[in-house]
């Protein structure tokens, strides 16, 4: 017996440890976007660039309400069962989706994501344009919060992801209730994705055809993911022909071998340690995604790789990229904007610097990497390998090159063809606020900049745009970033050796 084969059974005998499928959940009403009243959280703002975009591509947004009754799961001693402490607990949510107008254009897939439960920020500039290019649906759902954001919040001004909806707009959402214990989150999830699998007749995606469901998310959200594999709910959510609901993931920015990266089962429940817990083999492609924020802290023993559809498994971690850096112009989460609009306290906007973001393309790897889940298990092509970012031996930073750039990880043509360091901006250059986990562009001495090209600005662009070439081709990046790398690497390539050089 394989180790995948023992995993995996350990994995379907905790699902069917647990009782049967909470009673499920069904599509609510459409609520419409009025002059009187708007989505809280959307997608996109009304006026902004991702609505043109939206509006570009023939794209509608739509918010719907979902309801459904769940379980409150508690965990036993550490490395015990799963139980139920609480059954037919009902919630009521919403889904905002996008979609192609024309549902002929839409191509099967839907990328499935999580509201974040600080402040309800949406994680659409990390996929956005792959969905659009490719005639995707995106759907993201408020499945829960955490303690952090309840003990920031009052009241008056709530921070906590489910209070903010009737926060927002009481009428609007009068209906819409997610529980305080987080421990409905699961069913949430499993229960949407569900619905966004087998869609059915009523509902956002009502007589479509789906052909795949995946899951990407970040930080506490790519911590989510973890979770939902570990805890078995992956292995319990199953279509009728036994099939999983979602069939793969992307967790982003989020380190196994931390306490952050692991979300509690429920709110009230003792704290059980699962740093050492290694990601649990499943059925469908796992890729974990870092910064160099959080790759140094990710020491303790990972799941194996794995080019097999079933188990299949990479760690890709990235230099030149901080916690929330996406290495592509900045995009304000609409949220945040609603809520300074509102004088939130809690909402603020980011200090505006002398020197530019990272432009480490974070967001192109990301998206190369969920075109490649869908390859991985639509033809059994397995993504590309490459090597962990170099730790020195005190475990406290990386190895450099001259520019001061970390070596190993994912060889983005920023870092093997440089032209500035990647690190944080003193707080000289940001109105007196270090800008933390974020990244800037932090110009070198030109005499360095002459030794590594002593043709100038013609062989840096020669060299940048051979390295592109080679990332495209071995699946590191699609077509249309590497394209959009390459202009923006002119205008890069202007600041550092003059318009006028040859």
């Amino acid at each position: 017996m394989t180790i995948f084969t023992r995993t995996l059974l350990a994995g379907l005998s905790l699902a069917c440890a647990l009782p049967a499928h909470a009673e499920g959940a069904h599509w609510g009403q459409k609520l419409p976007e009025t002059a009187n009243s708007h989505i809280f959280a959307p997608i996109a703002l009304p006026g902004s660039a991702d609505d043109e975009a939206l509006k570009k591509a023939d794209y509608v947004q739509e918010e719907y309400l979902l309801s459904g009754t769940g379980n409150i799961y508690a965990e036993g001693p550490q490395g015990g069962p799963i139980s139920v402490a609480k059954s037919g607990v009902p919630y009521t949510t919403r889904v905002v989706i996008v979609r192609p107008r024309d549902p002929k254009k839409f191509n099967g897939i839907v990328q499935f994501a999580f509201q974040h439960p600080s402040l309800a920020g949406t994680q659409w500039g990390r996929i956005d344009t792959l969905v659009l290019r490719t005639g995707s649906a995106y759907a993201v759902v408020i499945n829960g919060g955490d303690a952090p954001s309840r003990k920031l919040g009052s009241p008056e001004f709530p921070v906590s992801a489910p209070y903010l909806p009737r926060w927002y707009d009481p009428v609007r959402y009068k209906a819409f209730n997610v529980p305080e214990d987080d421990g409905i989150r699961w069913d949430i999830i499993g229960q949407t994705a569900r619905l966004l699998r087998d869609p059915g007749s009523t509902g956002p995606l009502a007589g479509l055809k789906v052909r795949r469901v995946y899951v990407s998310g970040w930080s506490f959200l790519g911590s989510t993911i973890r979770s939902w594999i570990n805890f078995g709910f992956h292995d319990r959510y199953r279509r009728k022909d036994g099939s999983p609901v979602i069939d793969g993931y992307l967790i982003g920015i989020s380190a196994g071998s931390v306490e952050a990266g692991h979300v509690p089962l429920n709110s009230t429940g003792p704290h059980v340690d699962h740093r050492h817990d290694m990601l649990r083999q499943i059925d469908v492609p796992v890729i974990e995604l870092t910064s160099s924020m959080e790759a140094i802290t990710n020491v303790f023993p990972q799941a194996p790789e794995s080019d097999a559809v079933k188990g299949g498994h990479r760690i890709y971690e990235l230099g030149g990229v901080s916690h929330l850096d996406q290495g592509t112009h900045a995009q304000f989460k609409p949220a945040t904007e609603q809520l300074i609009a509102r004088h939130h306290p809690a909402a603020k906007e980011a200090p505006v610097c002398t020197v530019e973001d990272t432009d480490v393309p974070m967001r192109d790897v990301a998206q190369a990497a969920m075109a490649n889940i869908d390859q991985w298990v639509s033809t059994g092509k397995a993504p590309p390998h490459t090597s962990r970012m170099q730790v020195k031996p005190d475990g406290k930073d990386y190895v450099r090159d001259a520019f001061g750039n970390p070596l190993g990880g994912v060889r983005v043509a920023q870092l093997d063809v440089p032209l500035v360091t990647y690190a944080e901006a003193p707080a000289s250059a940001c109105g007196g606020v270090v800008p933390i986990r974020n990244l800037k562009r932090l110009p070198v001495d030109p005499a360095l900049l002459a030794k590594t090209y002593p043709g100038g600005k013609g062989e840096y662009l020669a060299k940048f745009d051979a390295r592109l070439a080679q990332l495209q081709a071995q699946g590191w990046l699609l077509a249309p970033d590497a394209q959009e790398e390459g202009a923006r690497a002119r205008g890069y390539a202007d600041q550092a050796f003059g318009r006028s050089a040859p």
